[in-house]
Order: structure tokens, then sequence, then C-alpha cells
């Protein structure tokens, strides 16, 4: 088999990652990360500069090697050195590729990879979250796929946006972030048992979860287990701060996303309602959540959360202005 060897830049902006979307070729529309072959005599460091500038017109500041990819593909061997690099101006432009994103933890399910660049995800995961790689490899190849199989307001993005939501919180507090980011990235693994007390199932397949326990020891893995077990609003105050960052990142109190989850839960669950049914079923949740005296607390005053449960409450207690919102959507997550 013919075998190509290429360099690749890792383009890091604070906690974002550079993407590019191919234009050309077989692989068409797929996303990669910049970068080329090597061309004889040449380092790999010297290649990448050169490469970085024929393809977005930049400089850039070549880091340490990130990981090498083997792959195979279908006409070839691919050896792909994968560099973590910086901009040295801000200045990019497209010479090749047809579209360009800076994607964060939580974004880079997103696009279609190119299958080679897909392989160093978790690499990527491990580093923008500051966590072992070992760990990430696992979670993110082995565990939170299990969300694909969830409803609609559980996938993959769903466990994703909580991680990173903890992590984020994880800066005011003196936890361990391995064991932050495992019960995050498990704490709905129970859906797959049993919705009413999915929170508890989590816990369980947490305890029984052999490759956890090496990367985390026993007692890392209770304090993930707990964590997940607590992170249910209405389950009481968690016994852990990882439970209560948990808590607090599962919540994404933005008005108009949480309305349209409720809505979401209700066509996935309770089809046979009619518009006015699930009208009622939303209303109802909403208040009982997160209206005025609702079972929803914020376990951790630095969230952002805050700010964006006052402005839900407001629109809870204006129901012809809920109304025009259900209105709104309700007909669009009907079509889906």
């Amino acid at each position: 088999m013919k075998r190509i060897e290429v360099v690749a830049a890792v383009l890091r902006r604070g906690d974002r990652i550079f993407a590019t979307q191919r234009g050309y070729g077989d692989w068409k529309d797929w996303w990669e990360f910049p970068g080329g072959k090597m061309e004889p005599g040449e380092r790999p460091e010297e290649a990448l500069v050169r490469e970085i500038r024929e393809e977005l017109d930049a400089e850039i500041r070549v880091g340490r090697l990130l990981d090498t990819v083997e792959w195979d593909y279908p006409q070839f061997h691919l050896t792909m050195h994968c560099y973590l690099c910086s901009l040295a101006s801000d200045a990019l432009h497209l010479n090749e590729h047809e579209a360009a994103r800076w994607l964060d933890y939580s974004q880079l399910g997103e696009v279609r990879w190119l299958p080679a660049d897909e392989g160093l995800l978790p690499l990527l995961a491990a580093e923008l979250l500051g966590t072992d790689p070992a760990l990430a490899r696992y979670l993110e190849g082995s565990v939170i796929p299990r969300y694909a199989a969830f409803d609609a307001a559980h996938r993959e993005d769903h466990a994703r946006a909580v991680v990173a939501r903890a992590l984020e919180l994880a800066q005011y507090y003196p936890v361990d972030r391995n064991i932050l980011y495992a019960a995050a990235a498990c704490h709905d693994l129970g859906l797959a048992v049993d919705r009413k007390t999915h929170h508890l199932e989590s816990g369980k397949i947490i305890r029984g979860d052999a490759a956890l326990r090496a990367l985390l020891g026993e007692e890392g893995l209770q304090r993930a287990a707990e964590a997940a077990e607590d992170h249910r609003a209405s389950g009481g105050e968690p016994r852990t701060v990882y439970g209560r960052i948990v808590a607090e990142a599962d919540r994404l109190i933005d008005p108009e996303t949480v309305i349209r989850r409720t809505i979401q839960f209700g066509l996935d669950h309770y089809p046979e309602l009619d518009t006015e049914g699930h009208w009622q079923r939303t209303l109802e949740h909403l208040r009982e959540k997160y209206g005025d005296g609702g079972y929803l607390r914020l376990w951790i005053p630095e969230s952002p959360n805050a700010e964006r449960l006052e402005a839900l409450r407001r629109i809870i207690r204006n129901e012809s202005e809920l109304r025009h919102i259900f209105d709104r959507i309700f007909p669009i997550l009907l079509q889906k």
C-alpha cells in the first residue's frame, strides 16, 4: 500500500481549536486540521510553517508534537504528525478550504471529520479540559457515544455541554478535574435503565465500570458515582462539591432552550397529547420546576444560571408571552 507522510497544525486560541473544511477531492466538505505533505529533506516544523503560509496566509508558532496518527485509507496509509500550534498574528485567509471554524470542546462533534483527524479528538478533549488523556480516550470513545441512544434532549451534545460547563465551574473550587470529568460524562447513563431513577442507575453504572476504577482509583470512582447520583435538581442537596458542580452544569437555564427541551420531552414521551395537552404539560412543568417557588435550586453561586433563571421566571410569570414562544417552537419540533 502507498504510504503518505504529512504534518498537521492543531491551532489553539484559548479554549478553541481551529478546523478547516476541505474544498476539493474525494473528501470534499469533510473537516480536517490544516497542513500537508512534507517535502524531501524538510523537517516537520518547517513543513508546517510552509503549509500554513500556503493554505492560510498565516504565520504560526509550532509547539510540541501532540500525536502521530497512523490511518489506513482505501488507497494509502497515512502517517500524520500533529503539532500544537498558535497564530503569530490574527490574519487568516482560506486559499484552499471552503470554510473554517474555531471549535470549543463541546463543539468538536458538530463537524464531520476526516477519519484520521477524528482519531485525535479525545486527545484534544484532554488538552482543552486539562484532564488525563487516557481518561479522555475512554470517556470520549466508549462512554459519551452511549448517549446517541437517548432522547433528543440527552444526546452526545448534551453530555459534552455538561462536561464543558462543569470543568468551567471547576476553576472556583479545589477539585480533581478528572473525577469531575468522569462524573459529568457519566451523569445520565442511567437513562438506559430507567428514566425516573436514572441518577441512581448512573451511580451503579459508574461503580461497576472497571476501566473507570483503574483510571480514577476507588476513592475517585466513589466520588464520581455520588456526583452522578446527586445531579438531579429534585433530589435534595448534593453531598459533595462534585455533585453540586455537576447538578449546576446539567442546567442550561437559557429561557428558550429550557422551553424547547421541555416541549421536546413532551413530544418524545407523550405522543398521544394534542397541541393543548402539550401546552398544559409544558406550562405545568415549567412552573413546578423553574417558576417562583419551584423546586430547582442553584448550587453554585458563580454559575451564570442565576441571571438566566430570573429571565426565565419573568417569562413564566407572563403566560401570554410563554404561550407565544410555545406556539412558535412547537410546530417546528413537531415536524422533526
